[in-house]
C-alpha cells in the first residue's frame, strides 16, 4: 500500500453559580475544565455570550461570560457528563449535549457558530455527539499544508468525537479524490514506468497507464480498507492525533507506537487492527492485479512498508506538519499540558 492561535486563556468573567451545596464528593472531583470560542454564522466572534453549564452526575449549574474574542473557560469542573447552554442577545440559543469530561481533563469545544434569532422567541439548537463530529471533521477536510497538500487524516482535536462510519467514509473518500491524490499518483507511476517496475505492464503509454491504475488502486483500497471497513468494524478512529504538547521522547513515541495502537471509538486506545488488517488485506487483493508478484510477497510488503511508511508521516505530523498547515481551527490545540 502507498501512503499517501491558539486564543490565550486571558483573565476573563468566571463566575460559578451553584444551586446547592457542594458536596466533598464535587470538590474531590473539581479538576476540570471546559472553553471553546464563539462566533456567529458570519465567522464573527460573539463577546460577552452567556454559557451554562449542567452537570447530569451532580447539582447546581456553572456559568461564565465570553471575554472580547468570543473565548470561555470554565475551570475546577467536577468529571460527569455535561449540556451546555450558550446564548447572546440576537442569536439562537445553543446546546451541547453529552459532553463527556473525565478528571482533569482540558475539554476544548469545536467552535461554536450561533444563528441568527428569527424570532423574538427562544430558539435552541440542539447539538448532538454526531453534528460535534461532523463540524470537527468539516474543520479537518480543509487543513492542507502551505495551502496546497491535504493534511485531511490529522486531528490537532486530541478528545476530538468519534467518527461514525458514514464520516469514516467521508474523509476517504474526500482524500481518495482530492486533486493532489491524483496528482502524486501520476508521479509515483512516471517513477515506476521509468524504472520498469512490473515489467509485464508494458512500455509506453498503455504501460504508464496500466502502473498508474494499479497506484491508484492500491491506495484507495488500502485507506478504504483499514480507514472505513475495519475502522467501522472495530470501532476505531483513522485519524492521527497530534499531541503538540509535552517533552519530545515522548510526542516521538506517541507518533511511532501510534502506528500499532489506534483510538477507538470509546476514546481508549486498543491494538492497531485496522491499520494491520488494511495493509494485509490490500497486499491480497493486489496479487490480482501485480502480475509479477505473489500473494505472499505483496501481503509483507504492504504491511511492512506500509507501516513504517505510516510511522515516518505520524512523525513528520507530529512535529512539522503543525508548523506549516493552514486552516487549522483554533480550538484545535493538541493533547492539555500536563501538570
Amino acid at each position: 500500500m502507498r501512503a499517501g492561535e491558539v486564543l490565550p486563556e486571558a483573565p476573563q468573567p468566571n463566575v460559578r453559580l451553584l444551586t446547592g451545596e457542594d458536596s466533598p464528593q464535587a470538590a474531590s472531583n473539581a479538576a476540570g475544565r471546559i472553553k471553546g470560542v464563539i462566533a456567529d454564522m458570519q465567522g464573527g466572534l460573539v463577546p460577552g455570550a452567556h454559557v451554562t453549564a449542567i452537570c447530569k452526575e451532580t447539582p447546581g449549574d456553572h456559568q461564565t461570560i465570553a471575554d472580547a474574542q468570543g473565548f470561555f473557560s470554565m475551570a475546577d469542573l467536577p468529571a460527569g457528563t455535561y449540556s451546555i447552554t450558550i446564548s447572546a442577545p440576537g442569536l439562537q440559543t445553543y446546546v451541547l449535549q453529552d459532553i463527556h469530561l473525565k478528571v482533569g481533563e482540558n475539554y476544548a469545544l469545536p467552535e461554536i457558530l450561533l444563528p441568527l434569532a428569527r424570532t423574538s422567541a427562544d430558539v435552541e439548537v440542539i447539538a448532538t455527539q454526531e453534528q460535534l463530529a461532523e463540524a470537527e471533521l468539516d474543520a479537518e477536510l480543509k487543513q492542507r499544508v502551505l495551502g496546497i497538500l491535504p493534511n485531511f487524516y490529522t486531528s490537532y482535536q486530541w478528545d476530538a468525537a468519534p467518527l461514525n462510519a458514514r464520516q469514516k467514509f467521508k474523509l476517504t473518500m474526500r482524500a481518495g479524490s482530492d486533486p493532489v491524490f491524483f496528482a502524486t499518483t501520476g508521479i509515483i507511476a512516471g517513477i515506476e514506468h521509468i524504472n520498469n517496475t512490473f515489467p509485464d505492464y508494458g512500455d509506453g503509454a498503455p504501460g504508464y497507464w496500466r502502473r498508474y491504475g494499479a497506484a491508484y488502486g492500491d491506495a484507495v483500497i488500502g485507506r478504504t480498507l483499514g480507514a472505513v471497513v475495519f475502522a467501522s468494524l472495530f470501532h476505531q478512529d483513522p485519524r492521527y492525533f497530534v499531541m503538540t504538547n509535552g517533552p519530545i521522547p515522548k510526542r516521538a513515541w506517541h507518533a511511532v507506537s501510534s502506528t500499532f495502537i489506534q483510538r477507538g471509538d470509546n476514546l481508549r486506545w486498543q491494538p492497531g487492527y485496522a491499520h494491520l488488517l488494511g495493509n494485509a488485506v490490500t497486499g491480497v487483493i493486489a496479487s490480482t492485479y501485480h502480475p509479477d508478484k505473489g500473494m505472499g510477497e505483496l501481503v509483507l510488503d504492504n504491511t511492512v512498508l506500509g507501516l513504517g511508511g505510516q510511522a515516518v508521516n505520524n512523525l513528520i505530523r507530529e512535529f512539522i506538519l503543525r508548523h506549516l498547515a493552514k486552516n487549522i481551527p483554533s480550538y484545535a490545540n493538541g493533547k492539555p499540558p500536563e501538570d
